[in-house]
């Protein structure tokens, strides 16, 4: 509410001065000026709705309504079924430079299928389906490691994550394991963990 610390906020979170968005997001201000004249021709209205975000990943390759909506998720962090200009670059500066923990979270919010808190076996194999049908091929790891069925894949990655044994992934679990895990290290562009 009000003025916090001389910056502006209004009660949506629709706008946020240049210098927060640079501070919090770690972009340069012509890389949100581009950002945000893209949002502008995509969302003329400031908002760009689920169905428009799914036609934009559509474009993209993404045609997996799943995948699709597990994305929107994840953009949509005030969960108000549309996406607002602050949003949109806070999702893509996470994934883009965010630190290893904030890509961790970011990874496991869109993991979380019922934002219980956790991730069941059901949907990481929901989800590890998903992303095999969007790059085709056979079940092959980042690092090599080959898997006779998505199913399989899943079971050896919930194994090892899964340090309770209780039949959920936690935030907590998920972030210990992921750090041991080359290919979670290699596929959410965290070289910073490798040795």
């Amino acid at each position: 509410m009000g003025n916090q610390g001389g910056k502006e906020k209004d009660d949506k979170g629709d706008h946020l001065s240049r210098e927060q968005l640079e501070d919090i997001h770690r972009l340069a201000l012509n890389e949100i000026s581009d950002m945000f004249k893209w949002f502008k021709k995509e969302a003329p209205t400031s908002v760009i709705t689920k169905a428009e975000f799914k036609g934009v990943l559509q474009r993209m390759g993404v045609e997996d309504p799943f995948l699709q909506d597990l994305i929107f998720k994840v953009f949509d962090g005030t969960k108000t079924g549309c996406i607002r200009f602050p949003e949109f670059v806070l999702a893509l500066s996470i994934i883009t430079r965010g630190t290893p923990d904030e890509k961790l979270e970011f990874a496991f919010q869109m993991y979380d299928l019922d934002d219980k808190g956790h991730i069941t076996r059901e949907d990481m194999n929901k989800i590890m389906t998903s992303f095999l049908n969007l790059v085709g091929g056979d079940v092959v790891t980042f690092s090599g490691k080959k898997f006779e069925s998505v199913e399989q894949l899943a079971d050896a990655f919930f194994e090892q994550m899964d340090s309770m044994g209780d039949g959920k992934i936690t935030i907590e679990e998920y972030k210990e394991g992921a750090i041991r895990n080359p290919d979670i290290v290699i596929g959410l562009g965290l070289s910073e963990l490798r040795n």
